[in-house]
């Protein structure tokens, strides 16, 4: 493969190429594509590309699978879905009840035991090279990937296995915790990242949260439902506050009725070691304890093992790519370069991962494509969920959009009523007040996650509401409240427009009769 743009395989012009035996016994194994990071990136377009016949070898040094099965996105649900029952349980024994959420994410997270993934990566043809890769470009493309095993990190990777040579590279090295700029935060001890909230068996008495975003949320949901005095640090005025106010209001009064102490608009200016664990000191003055800190103030890019190829890094310290995340060297995207998943920052999910890389694949299999983030989705698992997609009201006038919002209250539908649900929630959409397309929404209601698929859809397939009025929900079902706030943002881009009332289509079909 010549390139990233040659297709190499069954159906192609050009067969896939036989084995290569090495050139001697030092000489490096070449391979077609190699995978650094053993994520869902790579569990995606590795198998594409080896069912087309290509040599795909891919490096990992920790769990295959990634962050999400074992550190990440699963066992924060495993433990969301038992603090829930918990909660409407009413138990009030918090260390039972713990010991049951902990055994169901030991379960859930098959004990990071990541053998099951390892071995469907090689059923789908792909080798696994267990190890840490440093890598360098060669002149004429290409490049070699120096494996080595034995350390924990990038930064000690222990004893060199084995180099290869590599004709296309995907870098998939993911992320990890970011640590803010805290005096004495690096000297305090009972520091958690969220890997170690995570995994913990311990339940502390008292927690400390600084950082107001999804993770930061979830995880103060979790261990106030067991009883742990939970307080919430946020340096900016709202929770989520990259999304609609009222996604971050809501959140804020269900985290508010699952006791924790929510503090917004307030930044932590030094971190010492107190009677109770940690300290901290808030620059309103106030200051608060915790047995335990968990810092969720965000993830930073994993670059360790790319300092020798030359590509771009972006302000906020990702792989710069191009629309078809081709990685950048000198403003130039790279043929044989790709860079996928949080490590390019564009959409740091583990559907967004899964999504570039099915891009990628399409072009090592000579199908080139730009990608299309429009309508990635965003969710929050507290309860009741949160669903955020598109622009937010505030970055669409930023975009230059001249937008009308509307909204409904989630409580507002019949099946609120059969469940008696009065909890927090609403619907809102901001729409092109020209076009009338639907360019972000966000929900916050029960099984948000779910029936807000339909919003996702639309942004992505840039529909506008004149057609989504038309969408006939079932009823009783959640996914009613989305057509009051549809209808409203209807009526006033016909307003814009200068339109009068249009007769809802059908109104003069006869009735149904079964």
């Amino acid at each position: 493969m010549a390139s990233a743009q040659q297709a190499v395989g069954p159906g192609t012009s050009t067969p896939a190429p036989p084995p290569s035996p090495r050139g001697g016994d030092d000489a490096p194994r070449e391979v077609d594509v190699l995978v650094v990071g053993g994520g869902s990136a790579a569990e995606t377009a590795g198998p594409r590309a080896a069912a087309a016949g290509l040599r795909v070898v891919v490096v990992e040094g920790d769990l295959v699978g990634g962050q999400c099965p074992f550190w990440a996105c699963v066992p924060s649900k495993a433990l969301l879905l038992a603090a829930h029952a918990h909660r409407a349980a009413g138990d009030e024994d918090h260390a039972a009840a713990w010991q049951v959420a902990v055994d169901r994410r030991r379960e859930a997270t098959a004990d990071r035991d990541d053998s099951g993934k390892a071995e469907g990566l090689a059923e789908a043809g792909v080798e696994l090279l267990r190890g840490w890769a440093s890598l360098e470009r060669s002149p004429g493309g290409g490049g070699l990937a120096h494996v080595r095993r034995g350390g924990p990190s990038p930064e000690e990777p222990g004893e060199l296995v084995e180099t290869l040579r590599w004709r296309t590279l995907v870098v998939a090295t993911g992320s990890e915790p970011a640590v803010p700029p805290v005096d004495g935060l690096d000297a305090v001890e009972g520091t958690w990242t969220s890997d170690e909230a995570l995994s913990s068996d311990h339940l502390p008495t008292s927690l400390l949260v600084l950082g107001g975003g999804a993770v930061g949320c979830e995880l103060a949901q979790v261990y106030a439902s067991f009883g742990v005095r939970t307080t919430l640090v946020e340096t900016a005025p709202r929770l989520l506050a990259a999304e609609n106010p009222s996604v971050g209001e809501a959140v804020e009064a269900s985290l508010r009725a699952a006791g924790v102490d929510v503090r917004t608009g307030v930044t932590a200016r030094r971190a010492s070691s107190g009677g109770d664990g940690v300290v901290l000191d808030l620059d309103d003055g106030a200051r608060v304890e915790g047995e335990r800190l968990l810092v969720a103030s965000g993830r930073k890019p994993r670059l360790q093992c790319v300092d020798g190829l030359g590509l771009d890094v972006t302000d906020a310290g990702a792989l710069a790519t191009d629309v078809r995340y081709r990685a950048l060297a000198g403003g130039t995207p790279l043929d044989d370069v790709f860079a996928v998943g949080d490590v390019n920052g564009r959409a740091p999910y583990t559907h967004g991962a899964n999504y570039q890389a099915r891009v990628v694949a399409d072009a090592l299999l000579g199908s080139p494509r730009d990608g299309d983030e429009t309508g990635m989705p965003r969710a929050v698992y507290v309860e009741p969920p949160v669903l955020a997609t598109g622009m937010s009201a505030e970055a669409a006038r930023e975009a230059g959009h001249d937008v009308v919002t509307a909204s409904q209250a989630s409580h507002d539908t019949g099946r609120a009523h059969v469940e008696r649900y009065d909890g927090p929630g609403t619907v809102e959409l901001v729409v092109d007040a020209r076009t009338g397309v639907l360019l972000g929404a966000s929900a916050v209601g029960p099984e948000a996650d779910s029936w807000g698929g339909e919003l996702v859809l639309a942004v992505r397939g840039r529909l506008d509401v004149e057609l989504l009025a038309e969408v006939v929900h079932p009823f009783p079902a959640w996914g009613e409240l989305l057509l009051p706030a549809v209808e409203d943002a209807r009526d006033q881009v016909r307003a814009r427009r200068g339109e009068g009332p249009r007769p809802t289509q059908g109104a003069a079909a006869p009735a149904h009769t079964a």
